[in-house]
């Protein structure tokens, strides 16, 4: 409302000494009023102590109005506080402020405001023509003459040199004229409302400070916790120092690889805890640890990798890099370690390595004999003698052998570059199996091969020739592992919607321990490196990678000494008939493996189910009866049983 209007030249208000010093005294009581109601108030509305002050100084001065504008943030000046006894002065004051919206703190003539001429003004008798003068526009006029403004004093509030608001006394009607003598009092009453807005707005400033602080403490508290969830989900082992050298941070997995505490060493020096703890657990000298720890400290400016070998808790190779960590001004703030457990990378490079040897040992093998039947192939043919079929049987087999090696080592290249196409067809496994004992039998005298067919068709979908080199695989090994012969069963079945094919042996059998490594590329266990057994380690490695990419699966029960059995599933097509079985069945016995084999054949062909063993007649109708064979008769031709007619 005070905006409204200009300033008059200050009038002069005569009256005797005694009320002068009555009514100053009468001042000095309010302003004591004001000063405890403006300490009433601490918080940080720098509004809420204006509003209480204009309504004791309307009701201790007896005036008729009392406002305070405030200067707001885009440097306009706003009414904030204003009061007068009645309600009707009250609401034509609201209709005026708005027509009158704010305006800069330093709009109008400068020599009428008192922000600019940083001094009290004061209007004795306000004029029609200073009201137009003041606000534009007939409605604001009619609005601000209907207040009926007669006389009005205007004091500056500073905070420090800057514009901070002004405080206005106005009455109305005939009640009073303000004069210089309510200068003091005027400005007596700015200062202390000034200092009221100055200390909300300082606890307003508190309250925000403290809010950002926690803010920003939530916010480093949510960094801390991603940086602590990175360390200890990262794979390797890292721990932080800050620039004195002070463990800060240490992952879970840095504890895990030295077996020991670091968590609760936080706070310690870096060569507190070497000397302490990490010295005790390499296989370096300690001091000569130490040194080279505080070497990689004092160098404040390089990065720093080595590698070191730990005997405890488990032998380990680590490598340790160090990077220096700096502020976004380039200072040093601390240097970040990060130890990487390369056991397994040089368990492989040795693997590797002994692969190699291997491998050229292998190649050599069947090319040290091929080369020996080529020189007498070559000696007789310039004899003009004659070349016996036997020396090219055994040439032809070494260079099938050296074949076989050269497949099995290109196998490798194309599992690991992705390039082992598959091709899709449905297989018969029982036919498969059966191809390829058949084709055992025919090569081994030492071991008794048994197959037992499924009773039904095993139909899967997959890649004929690939699926055969994963039994051929588990047949050799089965063979290879049993020197002293014996037993080797295969058996195809049904189990649910896959096909199970298992190869079993009673030779040297795998330690329990290494199994979960068989299928590894290169890997070989001990005891078949140990007793210098022949291979290359991958054939495992290619058949469960085959079988994988059938989308099956395999399963290895061992005993070292025992035997084993390996067992792969594979999903049944689904153009697989269901799992019955209305064939005959039939348990054929013959020492002879070759009979064994032609008399099977011929019986599959005539639609009979076949199971094959070569055990004397006591065991033999034991399997019969075990198969759910109903009668057995000795088969004076063949000297064995035949079990038939389920």
């Amino acid at each position: 409302m005070s905006a409204a209007f200009g300033w008059a030249p200050m009038a002069h208000v005569e009256g005797d000494r005694e009320s002068r010093l009555a009514e100053a005294e009468r001042r000095q009581r309010i302003l004591s009023e004001v000063s405890r109601v403006l300490l009433d108030y601490v918080g940080p509305d720098e509004i809420e102590p204006l509003r209480r002050t204009v309504h004791e100084v309307t009701e201790a001065m007896g005036t008729d109005w009392c406002a305070f504008a405030l200067v707001q943030p885009d440097g306009k000046l706003k009414n904030v506080a204003t009061y007068h006894p009645d309600p009707r002065q009250r609401e034509l004051e609201k209709k005026l402020n708005d027509l009158l919206p704010p305006k800069p703190w330093d709009a109008g003539p400068a020599e009428l405001n008192a922000l600019v001429q940083r001094r009290p003004i004061v209007t004795e008798d306000i004029t029609d023509e200073m009201l137009r003068a003041a606000v534009p526009g007939e409605e604001a006029f009619q609005a601000i003459k209907e207040i009926g403004l007669t006389s009005a004093i205007v004091a500056p509030m500073f905070d420090g040199l800057a514009p901070l608001g002004r405080v206005l006394l106005a009455s109305t009607g005939s009640s009073r004229r303000y004069s210089k003598d309510d200068v003091d009092f005027v400005v007596s009453l700015a200062g202390r409302a000034a200092l009221a807005v100055r200390n909300a707005r300082l606890v307003a400033q508190i309250a925000r400070e403290r809010d950002q602080q926690t803010l920003e403490r939530a916010e480093a508290e949510r960094r801390f916790a991603e940086l602590r969830a990175v360390f200890d989900w990262d794979p390797n082992g890292i721990a932080l120092f800050d620039a004195d050298g002070v463990l800060r941070l240490a992952s879970h997995r840095i504890e895990e690889i030295f077996g020991i505490p670091l968590r609760a060493m936080y706070g310690q020096r870096f060569d507190d805890i070497y000397r302490q703890k990490v010295g005790q657990a390499v296989t370096q000298e300690p001091e000569a640890m130490l040194e080279r720890v505080r070497a990689i400290f004092a160098n404040r400016d390089a990065a720093s990798r080595d590698e070191i070998e730990l005997e405890r808790p488990t032998h380990r190779w680590l490598t340790r890099n160090t990077t220096p960590v700096r502020g976004p001004g380039g200072e040093y703030l601390g240097r970040l370690v990060v130890y990487t457990d390369v056991t397994e990378q040089r368990e492989l490079d040795r693997q590797r390595s002994e692969f190699l040897t291997v491998a050229a040992h292998e190649l050599r093998t069947p090319l040290t004999p091929l080369s020996m039947y080529l020189q007498s192939i070559e000696r007789r043919v310039k004899r003009s003698q004659a070349v016996g079929n036997d020396l090219v049987t055994k040439a032809r087999r070494q260079v099938e052998r050296l074949g076989r090696l050269v497949e099995d080592l290109l196998d490798v290249s194309r599992l690991e570059s992705r390039r082992l196409h598959l091709s899709s067809a449905d297989v018969e496994i029982n036919d498969l199996v059966d191809d390829v004992v058949a084709d055992f039998r025919a090569q081994t005298r030492s071991h008794d091969i048994r197959f037992h067919r499924a009773g039904a068709s095993v139909l899967v979908e997959g890649d004929r020739e690939r699926l055969e080199q994963v039994l051929v695989n588990l047949m050799t090994n089965a063979i290879k592992y049993s020197p002293q012969g014996g037993q080797i069963a295969v058996a195809v079945e049904r189990a649910g919607d896959e096909a199970c094919i298992s190869v079993s042996d009673t030779g040297i059998g795998v330690p329990k321990e290494e199994q979960p490594r068989l299928f590894q590329r290169f890997f070989r266990a001990a005891n078949a490196t140990t007793r210098n057994y022949s291979g290359l380690g991958i054939g495992l490695f290619v058949s469960h990678e085959i079988v994988r990419r059938h989308g099956g699966r395999f399963d290895v029960h061992s005993e070292a000494g025992r035997g084993s059995t390996f067992t792969f599933y594979l999903p049944l097509s689904r153009r697989a008939p269901a799992a019955t079985d209305s064939r005959a069945r039939v348990l054929l016995v013959d020492d002879d493996p070759e009979i064994l084999e032609a008399t099977g054949q011929v019986l599959r062909e005539w639609g009979y189910t076949v199971d094959e063993a070569a055990d004397g007649p006591t065991q033999a109708l034991r399997a019969g009866r075990a198969a759910g064979h109903r009668r057995a008769s000795r088969s004076a031709q063949a000297g064995g049983l035949t079990c038939r007619a389920r």
